[in-house]
């Protein structure tokens, strides 16, 4: 696009608000559309690429999304194919929408338009505006933003996407979760399971080895997490002692989800919108693997290191599965 194209303007609601030349936009700081569009590999991986040092915001720095300022009257979704064809010479890839993002600085103002595509097939950048690139695996995501130099309207648009649990994005937070706490990681993968024996090979572990992950309610304002090991079940006498309370119950999946941002199935005691104090059961030991924050994630952890990043209630709390259970 160049200096002199006319852009699409918008309001604080980012609707078309008129229109300006990029030049002006950018010298005046006017509030525009754009998109930014995530590249996905099928096994989840991301594609992260360098602006060239010729852009006119935020040269040289890194991305993890392809896109770019709408021209006037031009619809967001036409732009994101545009784009992905000019920057990292994608074509026919089908968009799924994920929603929009607002970001303002003292350089840009900006209303986004966020796709993702999942892409398997050659990456060229045709137009010089892409210098560098390579896949990583969202786990490597959160270190790069964090060193940068990185695109700042793409580093919040990913922080909202976890903090909202779209798609798989909210292990981006967990991840974020573990790193701030200090705890040694690593990340397992595998697709959808059926039941926790499948998930404990799926990860390589014994099924006593993958920690369940369960919120309880003590009122409606004070939860804890639980982590039992996947052969052994809450023991609500011994629970209710350790905690000091007369009644627990568990919340709904939709109340679960509200208060720690991950779905049931992926809980982690990292990342929670809401921090909230861990049971551990006494009879967990050694390597342990945890939710991750999305399905099929899983994050591999040694219990002692758990302890010392989250300083846990550690106590007998659990019982050897019922039949039939």
């Amino acid at each position: 696009m160049s200096a002199e194209e006319s852009v699409q303007l918008v309001d604080e609601a980012g609707q078309p608000a008129g229109s300006a030349p990029r030049s002006v936009m950018r010298a005046d700081n006017l509030p525009h559309a754009g998109t930014g569009v995530f590249v996905r590999r099928p096994d989840g991986a991301i594609y992260v690429h360098q602006r060239a040092r010729t852009k006119d915001w935020a040269p040289g720095h890194w991305d993890a999304a392809a896109g770019g300022v709408l021209r006037a009257g031009e619809d967001p979704a036409d732009n994101a194919r545009r784009e992905l064809a000019e920057e990292l010479g994608i074509a026919g890839a089908e968009l799924r929408g994920l929603g929009t993002h607002a970001y303002a600085d003292g350089t840009t103002r900006l209303f986004e338009h966020l796709f993702e595509v999942v892409w398997d097939g050659e990456i060229r950048w045709p137009d010089e505006e892409v210098v560098d690139g390579r896949w990583v695996l969202p786990e490597e995501l959160g270190p790069l933003v964090e060193t940068g130099p990185f695109v700042p309207d793409t580093a919040a648009a990913l922080e909202q996407l976890a903090a909202e649990g779209a798609g798989d994005y909210a292990q981006l937070r967990a991840f974020a979760g573990a790193r701030r706490a200090g705890l040694p990681f690593t990340v397992t993968r595998h697709g959808r399971v059926r039941s926790l024996e499948e998930a404990a090979a799926a990860r390589g572990v014994e099924p006593r080895q993958l920690l369940k992950t369960m919120v309880v309610r003590l009122s409606a304002d004070d939860h804890r997490l639980v982590l039992v090991p996947g052969d052994r079940e809450i023991a609500w006498p011994r629970l209710r002692s350790a905690l000091g309370v007369n009644r627990l119950t568990m919340p709904s999946a939709d109340a679960a989800r509200e208060v720690t941002g991950f779905v049931r199935g992926t809980i982690t005691p990292f990342g929670t919108r809401t921090p909230l104090p861990v049971v551990l059961d006494a009879s967990v030991s050694g390597p342990i693997s945890l939710g991750g924050g999305a399905h099929g994630v899983g994050l591999t952890v040694e219990r002692d290191d758990l302890v010392a990043a989250l300083d846990p209630l550690v106590v007998d709390v659990a019982e050897p599965v019922s039949p039939g259970s």
